[in-house]
C-alpha cells in the first residue's frame, strides 16, 4: 500500500450486482465452470452475500471462489459459505505481526490469521494462502518467518 492510499473507485464505475450476475451468466452459459471473485477487496461490497447467493446459483457453475485480503473475512464467512462460496484464496503479505503492519500501512494481522482459522473450521480445503513478497521490503523470507509454528498446513505461494 503507498504511504499517500489508492484512490477509490466511485461507485458509478463499479458493476452494480445486475451486471456482474448477467456478465457472470454470459460466461456460465458459454462453458466458464469457475469464477473467482477479486478485485480491491470484494468482502467490503454491502451485497457481497447476494452475489454469491445468485452465482453460485447459475446452472453448469461448479466453482465459485474469492480471493481476499482477510481482514473482514471471518465475520462474513459463514454466510458466504452458505451462499455458495466454495473455493478461498487469503492474502497474507508475511507471517510477523511487525512486517505486517509496515507493508500493509494498516492493523488487521490477528483478523487475518481469524480468518484462516475460520476458514479451515468451515471446512474450506484446502484453504490458499498467498504470501506476496515485494522485492522493496525483503529478497527473501526470513528465517524468523521460517521459525513461526502453524497449527494447520497451509499451502504458501512465494
Amino acid at each position: 500500500m503507498p504511504a499517500e492510499g489508492v484512490e477509490l473507485t466511485p461507485k458509478s464505475e463499479l458493476l452494480s450486482h445486475d451486471e456482474i450476475i448477467r456478465i457472470a451468466d454470459l460466461f456460465v452459459t458459454s462453458g466458464v465452470n469457475k469464477i473467482r471473485l477479486t478485485g480491491g477487496e470484494p468482502t467490503i461490497r454491502k451485497d457481497i452475500e447476494d452475489i454469491c447467493l445468485h452465482l453460485s446459483g447459475l446452472k453448469g457453475l461448479k466453482t465459485l471462489a474469492m480471493t481476499t485480503n482477510g481482514i473482514v473475512l471471518s465475520k462474513k464467512l459463514p454466510k458466504l459459505k452458505q451462499c455458495g462460496l466454495n473455493a478461498l484464496n487469503i492474502s497474507l503479505d508475511t507471517l510477523v505481526p511487525a512486517k505486517f503492519e509496515f507493508m500493509t500501512r494498516r492493523k488487521g494481522h490477528s483478523k487475518v490469521l481469524e480468518s484462516i482459522d475460520a476458514a479451515v473450521e468451515l471446512g474450506y480445503s484446502p484453504v490458499k494462502v498467498f504470501s506476496f513478497l515485494h522485492a522493496t521490503i525483503c529478497a527473501i523470507l526470513s528465517s524468523q518467518e521460517f521459525s513461526l509454528s502453524w497449527k494447520h498446513i497451509l499451502r504458501m505461494n512465494m
